[in-house]
């Protein structure tokens, strides 16, 4: 029988008893292998939860030992609509309900101008989920928005997501430059907050500090765009004077002069990278339509 045995057969089995201790030499590696891999896990899930424990603890602390800001309620007399009270907050305001040149309105309850909510009490919390807010735009010159480096209040972080887009207006010998020059050294930063306008699912709120320079110049430039006239861009702007914060006038017309002078708001605005088709965007978002019965008009803003 041996002597008829099939040569494949043969070679198979020779081939079969040379690899079988080379399989089990390997067995002890790949069994060191997988105690390795099973150590690196346990050492993430420690790392991991280390982290989770210092959030918590960051969170409670935050919550805990905060001060509420300043109570400033909205003026006497003020705008039906236009303020927003924010217990801990100030200078918050929606910047919808404006009529623009074509006869087309601002749209209310899309976007909110504010100073900082690093300070809201938890009424002030609550009020703020009741916007419906989903992207918050802190223009404030932060290393990031996040609580701990004095953003804001976690119950604002859980509630909307918050992009930070750092401005930073440096003072300037001649104060009529304030807001040209602000523009000018940060354009990067404010074509990224017109993005995010732009992209924004819901309800966008964006503030700086006190709701005043960096905020009010996002603001009349917004405005602006959308076809408000200079004339109700620079009455939002001191709004804020209604509160005892009033920002740079002057510097404001000058701003505005500048924005004149390039070609108009749409020219601007390109010239420091916000594109034409970020700009339709807002306006398809943040404009009412015009009634069926009335023929647009392509008036320029005035």
């Amino acid at each position: 029988m041996a002597a008829n045995r099939n040569p494949i057969d043969a070679t198979q089995a020779e081939q079969t008893g040379r690899d079988a201790p080379a399989e089990q030499s390997a067995r002890p590696g790949a069994g060191a292998d997988l105690a390795r891999r099973r150590l690196r896990q346990r050492r993430l899930r420690r790392i991991l939860a280390v982290a989770l424990a210092l959030f918590v603890l960051v969170a409670v602390a935050d919550l805990a030992f905060r001060p509420v800001g300043r109570i400033v309620p909205p003026p006497p007399g003020a705008e039906p609509g236009r303020w927003v009270f924010l217990e801990g907050a100030a200078n918050t305001r929606d910047l919808g309900g404006y009529t623009t040149v074509d006869g087309r309105t601002v749209r209310r309850g899309r976007v909110y101008r504010s100073g900082n909510l690093g300070h809201l009490s938890s009424a002030g919390v609550s009020a703020f989920r009741d916007l419906g807010v989903t992207t918050v735009i802190d223009l404030r010159n932060r290393l990031t928005p996040l609580p701990w480096s004095n953003g804001d209040v976690l119950g604002v972080q859980l509630a909307a997501r918050v992009r930070g887009c750092r401005i930073s207006f440096e003072k300037t010998a001649d104060r009529s430059q304030f807001y040209v020059l602000g523009v000018q050294e940060n354009q990067a930063a404010v074509r990224r907050a017109f993005e995010l306008l732009a992209q924004a699912d819901g309800p966008v709120l964006y503030h700086c500090a006190a709701g005043v320079d960096r905020t009010g110049v996002l603001s009349a430039l917004l405005l602006r765009l959308l076809g408000v006239s200079r004339a109700d861009a620079l009455a939002d702007f001191r709004l804020s004077e209604q509160i005892g914060a009033p920002g740079n006038l002057d510097a404001m017309n000058r701003l505005l002069d500048e924005v004149d002078r390039q070609g108009g708001i749409e020219q601007y605005l390109l010239n420091i990278g916000v594109s034409a088709e970020c700009q339709r965007q807002l306006r398809q978002k943040l404009l009412e339509p015009l009634p069926s019965a009335t023929p647009a008009i392509a008036t320029p803003p005035h």
